[in-house]
């Protein structure tokens, strides 16, 4: 009998040994959620530089779009958008009509993008220069 005693005196020593021991905060979920932040930088210059620039940046987004390179394609975008936002305040005494013409043109490289549809960055391309060219002169 005392074999068995101390047998199970072994045992129960020996299970107490290999308790698992939990740490509650690595399993309980987090209580704040991690934030990507994004800073756009809106360019400077001149009416002429900036619409030069945005057509550039325009220029192959249209075959971007179509390759599935959408990271590109959204940069492109979002300079695109910036630029647009650096050039409205110069060009105010411009008539409303080619004011919303230009936009339409933004509204199209937008859609271009979010939308998987390069024929609208290409149809952009297409009229955005006369429309330039109206805005400067």
């Amino acid at each position: 009998m005392k074999k068995v005693i101390v047998i199970g005196l072994c045992a129960t020593a020996m299970l107490s040994s290999c308790a698992t021991t939990y740490n509650k905060g690595a399993f309980s979920p987090a209580t704040t959620s991690p934030t990507a932040s994004t800073t756009t930088t809106i360019p400077r210059g001149t009416v002429e530089e900036l619409f030069a620039q945005m057509l550039r940046t325009g220029k192959e987004l249209g075959n971007d779009v179509a390759q599935g390179n959408s990271a590109l394609a959204r940069a492109k975008l979002s300079d695109i958008k910036a630029i647009w936002i650096g050039i409205q305040p110069q060009i105010t005494q411009a008539s409303q009509e080619l004011i919303a013409d230009t936009q339409r043109m933004i509204n199209l490289f937008t859609t271009a993008v979010e939308s998987k549809r390069p024929a609208d960055a290409d149809k952009a391309m297409r009229f955005l220069p006369g429309l330039v060219t109206s805005l400067v002169a």
